[in-house]
């Protein structure tokens, strides 16, 4: 066992610490929750964007194999071709109970149809068709980027988070608790010692009194 010194002074510095670190398990405790809360609702919009983002893409293949058996596929990789364009990306953050999460903004995806870049000529409903579905996917992907990003960095805090408790419950917490109760174990000592010096004491100047009478 560490050497502690034993006085008053470090007993009351001793539970002052016990209370400190008490009070920050108990804050992280709550932050952990919140978290938690956020992660579950996170994990449920991520579930529900894998399953939508599945039936988008089996919508875009339907209608692509539609547009390509009117058109051609070489007619609609051309225009394809035609209607590709950068989409741009902001980063900004968040907070969580404290946590920087990253987050996207992107500009609406879906456009109309004479906003494509391809002729309304040499268009038609199975391209239209076509070009909406894959909108749509694309629109689901960074949806789901977005909230995929949020859920790892969740997780990671949340183990963090759960570190820190373990080792306050664990490491800390206990081993001022030792300190404590080997201080107030000497002190108390100290003072059946003391107590015991007293009462040897009174009873020797007893008998002097008595004998000097």
């Amino acid at each position: 066992m560490e050497q502690v010194t034993a006085t008053r002074s470090e007993l009351l510095m001793c539970r002052a610490r016990m209370a400190l670190a008490a009070r920050g398990r108990d804050v992280l405790k709550e932050k952990r929750d919140q978290l938690m809360q956020e992660f579950r609702r996170v994990a449920d919009v991520v579930l529900a964007g894998s399953g939508a983002l599945d039936r988008a893409a089996t919508q875009g293949r339907s209608a692509l194999a539609k547009a390509e058996a009117a058109h051609g596929a070489e007619e609609v990789m051309s225009i394809g071709l035609a209607t590709r364009r950068e989409i741009p990306l902001r980063a900004r953050t968040t907070t969580v109970m404290g946590v920087r999460i990253a987050d996207i903004e992107y500009e609406p995806v879906g456009r109309p149809r004479t906003g494509r870049g391809y002729t309304l000529a040499g268009s038609s409903v199975y391209i239209d068709r076509a070009a909406e579905e894959f909108e749509s996917e694309i629109a689901l992907i960074l949806e789901l980027a977005a909230e995929e990003l949020r859920l790892r960095r969740l997780v990671s805090e949340i183990g963090t988070t759960t570190r820190r408790v373990n080792a306050l419950e664990s490491v800390v917490i206990p081993r001022l608790e030792r300190e404590r109760r080997a201080i107030q174990s000497i002190l108390d000592e100290r003072e059946r010692q003391d107590h015991f010096r007293l009462k040897r004491f009174m009873t020797r100047r007893a008998a002097r009194i008595g004998e000097s009478q």
